[in-house]
């Protein structure tokens, strides 16, 4: 499944607080010259990192506050009294202070679905609570705001010293030199970037973080503590949201903001085998940079934890510094000097380790793992060409087109090339036997499998686990047929040949061109539909994930959501059948009203994922985003026809406009606006930026009416949703011999009387909410 924050991929430390540290602060006043500007880059990344680890405060430096105002964005801090302590300095200028006193936090979202969630955390749309500490961390105007301040020598309560050492320690990570990318970047590279970073303690309920980071593409977030242990981080997001008078960049739904860009990777990978017929990898990955914006000198990268960093060069083949953590993903570079836009460079990584996880004969790259140098300050949309050199007994298929092939020895060398630019670019590799599959009307498929595995498994379970016969074909069929329906409804795929390798892991992930299956769908297919279903959700990811991008992780619901209603709809037709469609929905519909007081709505992506309800992001951005599909297909059927055709012309018009590039929801409402005719921002507040449900009370009576026709008088009350939440609903009338009348009732308000159109002869029973028009309960309370 192409789901780059799944239960394996969540995002882990680097991404729930990359934006950390992105608060656009407007300054706090003055101190000594040599805090704002005499600091330069880092000779080594241990340098920096060692003075972090060390920052205490300083007994000579200590001031009275009284009333000092630090507007930062959305958020206001308000130091009444007290006593400031700055902290030693790093790289030779002030970038931290502590607060001990008696002093205000404000902040208000701009974005109603944010206030939403602050209010889920703070029970009130803005943040207003009295605060007793205060520690800073800054590269901006705080320490020319503070240098008014008169500083002289007095004691330091020892506590003081001992919450700053727990607040650096909470930003860093489980081995020396790993830390949060976001704080290193400007301590690094002695800059003032406008990064501030305050740890907030109210005077009730737990301490929070407040961020503004002009490196990530939404700067200002609020963050609240959660559980190392269980989290792999100690803080995630309440809320986030872009910096005043920015827009939030498209070109990376990761999180830093599109300051420098990759546009080209030429990697050269060894496999090797090791201990225990593992297998490792040994690369040389040439990366060409093109600037966008001021960065640097020290850039990073994300690399593998496993992986370890040998060394890197430049194009003229001089060294590179580097520095890369034991067990840490991010790895680091030092330009020469600070980059300016339009300026590029060459640089080759080496690197080797483990990427690969085994079961048995198979063998799984992590989704989403970066084994090779991911881009740290931008997008991640590249091309690649690609040389494997793999142990001739192994079988190896990558993303891109397969190229010259040859062997020597034992060795197999392979290039692959992948020209349409992507962020999914990766390989399979194990001990598989190859079934080709060319079905009329179909693109070619290729499904690798490991027959070997599977009779490891007959062994191991002395045969007591079903197992279906004709395993490949089996799945080369649901796969192959639902690419050829994707390709009827949406318009021909990008790609004319897929490979399937099946992964020893109960998940699945699609990349250009190459689909990986959970090796559980090759053993046996489920009656109930699942297996078909979760084949061609893979499938459907070639049209959306990697045809149309997301352009930010609030609009991945437009590949997951649409990926999982495109399976939906592959069943039905493939089943000829809506029971499965219905069923599914109606499982979701359950999973949705179960979890939706926990999560936020489905423009939060993957910040629904929580340690409080680590499903809550498959529910909603999968499920319910499926369900916002349904429901589009319901409200642009034709009721004469019945026919999908102007919702298909809308999902074909999106596909074709978007092929190749990023897409937005606000993107997507615009198509569907088209094909409409009529403004959606109320459709799309409702259930995308939205989290009600409603629930519909519904009497009604069949009413005589002129020309011997007939209406029906419905009643109908709306609970659990906002005032002015308004809906249609579609309705059928039985009105006998076979007769059945459809239309819509645009239902609003809390209570209301509507009439159906007029009807041909009286109802004989109604049903309300039809083909699940609706993400709702519905209480038939009978006639009156």
């Amino acid at each position: 499944m192409w789901r780059p924050m799944n239960a394996r991929g969540l995002p882990q430390r680097r991404l729930l607080l990359a934006g950390l540290l992105a608060i656009l602060p407007v300054g706090l006043a003055g101190q000594t010259p040599q805090a704002a500007s005499a600091a330069g880059p880092a000779a080594t990344f241990l340098e920096r990192y060692n003075e972090l680890m060390k920052l205490a405060p300083l007994a000579g430096q200590v001031a009275d506050v009284h009333h000092l105002v630090l507007r930062r964005d959305a958020g206001q801090l308000v130091l009444e009294q007290g006593k400031l302590y700055l902290l030693s300095r790093i790289g030779g200028r002030t970038v931290g202070a502590v607060f001990e006193g008696t002093g205000r936090f404000t902040l208000t979202p701009p974005l109603p679905a944010e206030q939403a969630e602050l209010h889920r955390f703070a029970h009130a749309t803005t943040l207003d609570d009295s605060i007793h500490e205060v520690i800073l961390i800054f590269a901006d105007s705080t320490a020319a705001q503070i240098g008014a301040l008169t500083f002289g020598p007095a004691d330091v309560p020892g506590e003081v010293g001992n919450h700053v050492d727990a607040f650096v320690g909470s930003l860093k990570g489980d081995k020396d030199g790993s830390y949060d990318p976001g704080v290193m970047e400007p301590l690094l590279n002695g800059d003032t970037t406008g990064y501030f970073l305050a740890r907030l303690a109210p005077d009730r309920g737990d301490a929070v973080l407040f961020e503004l980071n002009p490196g990530a593409s939404e700067e200002v977030t609020l963050y609240r503590p959660v559980s190392h242990a269980r989290w792999h981080t100690s803080w995630t997001p309440v809320t986030r949201f872009a910096a005043q008078g920015r827009s939030v960049s498209p070109a990376d739904w990761r999180g830093p903001r599109d300051r420098l860009r990759v546009p080209r990777y030429q990697l050269d990978v060894q496999i090797k085998e090791g201990f225990n017929a593992d297998l490792l990898v040994d690369a040389a990955a040439i990366l060409t940079t093109v600037d966008r914006e001021p960065v640097g000198p020290w850039l990073n990268f994300k690399l593998a934890p496993k992986l370890t960093l040998d060394s890197a060069r430049w194009g003229d083949g001089a060294p590179a510094a580097t520095f890369k953590a034991e067990e840490d993903e991010d790895a680091w570079v030092r330009v020469g000097h600070r980059l300016r836009a339009g300026d590029t460079l060459a640089l080759t990584l080496f690197y080797h380790g483990d990427v690969f996880r085994r079961w048995l004969d198979w063998f799984l790259i992590e989704p989403g793992l970066p084994w090779f140098p991911f881009n740290g300050q931008g997008s991640t949309v590249s091309t690649f060409d690609l040389t494997y050199h793999s142990p001739s007994q192994y079988t190896l298929v990558s993303v891109g087109e397969r190229g010259d092939s040859s062997a020597a020895g034992r060795i197999t060398t392979a290039h692959w090339t992948q020209r349409l630019p992507t962020d999914q670019a990766t390989f399979n590799v194990g001990l598989f036997d190859l079934y080709h599959a060319q079905f009329e009307g179909a693109p070619a498929v290729d499904v690798l499998i490991s027959e070997a595995a599977h009779r490891q498994i007959r062994q191991r379970t002395r045969g007591t686990m079903v197992e279906q016969g004709n395993k490949s074909e089996t799945v080369a069929v649901d796969v192959s047929n639902s690419l050829k329906l994707y390709a009827s409804l949406f318009g021909r795929c990008t790609y004319d040949h897929f490979f399937v390798t099946e992964i020893p892991y109960a998940e699945g992930v699609s990349f250009p061109g190459m689909i990986d299956l959970s090796a559980s769908t090759f053993q046996n297919t489920s009656l109930d539909g699942f297996d078909e279903y979760f084949r061609a959700h893979e499938a459907a990811h070639q049209w959306w994930g990697n045809g149309v991008r997301p352009a930010s992780y609030r609009d991945v619901w437009l590949n997951e959501g649409l990926a999982d209603f495109s399976a939906l709809w592959y069943l039905q037709v493939e089943r000829k059948s809506s029971q499965q469609y219905f069923k599914f929905l109606d499982q979701y519909a359950a999973d949705i009203r179960t979890d939706k007081d926990d999560v936020g709505p489905i423009w939060l992506g993957w910040r629904n994922l929580s340690p409080d309800l680590p499903r809550g992001y498959q529910v909603i951005v999968y499920e319910k985003g499926a369900w916002v599909f349904n429901m589009l297909r319901v409200l642009m059927l034709d009721l004469r026809t019945m026919s999908d055709d102007r919702f298909t012309a809308m999902m074909r018009d999106y596909y074709q406009t978007f092929l190749g590039r990023p897409a937005t929801t606000a993107d997507f409402q615009h198509v569907v606006e088209q094909h409409l005719g009529m403004p959606m921002d109320w459709f799309f507040d409702e259930w995308v930026k939205g989290t009600d449900i409603p629930t519909y009370h519904v009497r009604w009576k069949s009413e005589p009416a002129e020309g011997g026709r007939f209406r029906i008088r419905f009643r109908i009350g709306q609970d659990n949703v906002s005032p002015g939440f308004r809906m249609p609903v579609l309705v059928a009338a039985d009105l006998g011999e076979n007769r059945v009348a459809h239309f819509r009732l645009d239902v609003t308000g809390a209570q209301g009387e509507y009439l159906s159109p007029l009807l041909p002869a009286e109802a004989r029973s109604v049903t309300f909410n039809d083909l699940h028009a609706v993400l709702a309960d519905v209480k038939m309370d009978g006639s009156f």
